[in-house]
């Protein structure tokens, strides 16, 4: 966010108020998933097809669990946790939903936000949770090394990811890797 926002002449005191509450709002990105069986969210394998649909809900779980916007760092923190599985081209989900259900609106074309219309937030989260997913262990896959992990990212820019966002995370490496040297996935 703070490359982004210096790329804009953002203020000093914005970014800095804006990146402090991106960072909270940030760890909440996946509290939806409380809501998903243990069974599915501690599969060992592949998802079949009826539980990644229920994997997905996590998305809009999310925003039911976070509750009605109060402030704006409570609106950041519903786009973030609803829209940070959303794709640049609009392959993502969970699309346009009814927030009430978190059924589709229009299900012929489950096609979900694209480009811009994506909040800048919830495109951020977006590369860093790739990121974050694929260079640390989960129960269900081994870590992936950098190398793998950034040419995904890049082999990514402009289909899954902002491009804009991939080359500014590309040129803050050495800041995304003092984090990760100090703060260390435990074993």
């Amino acid at each position: 966010y703070e490359a982004w926002a210096k790329s804009r002449n953002h203020s000093y005191d914005e970014i800095e108020k804006i990146k402090d509450e991106l960072r909270m709002v940030a760890m909440l990105h996946d509290i939806g998933k409380v809501a998903i069986p243990d069974k599915i969210l501690k599969k060992p394998g592949r998802f079949n097809d009826e539980e990644y649909e229920i994997m997905k809900t996590h998305a809009w779980q999310g925003i039911q669990i976070i509750g009605e916007s109060q402030s704006e760092m409570d609106l950041m923190a519903i786009e973030v946790a609803l829209r940070h599985h959303e794709r640049w081209d609009g392959a993502g989900y969970p699309g346009n939903i009814n927030l009430e259900t978190g059924k589709l609106l229009d299900p012929d074309n489950g096609l979900g936000l694209k480009g811009e219309e994506i909040p800048i937030f919830a495109r951020i989260v977006s590369i860093a949770d790739v990121y974050d997913a694929l260079i640390s262990h989960r129960v269900y896959k081994d870590a992936w090394d950098e190398k793998q992990v950034l040419d995904l990212i890049l082999e990514q820019r402009g289909t899954q990811f902002d491009p804009e966002l991939v080359d500014l995370f590309m040129e803050i490496m050495p800041t995304i890797r003092h984090i990760r040297e100090r703060y260390p996935d435990p074993e």
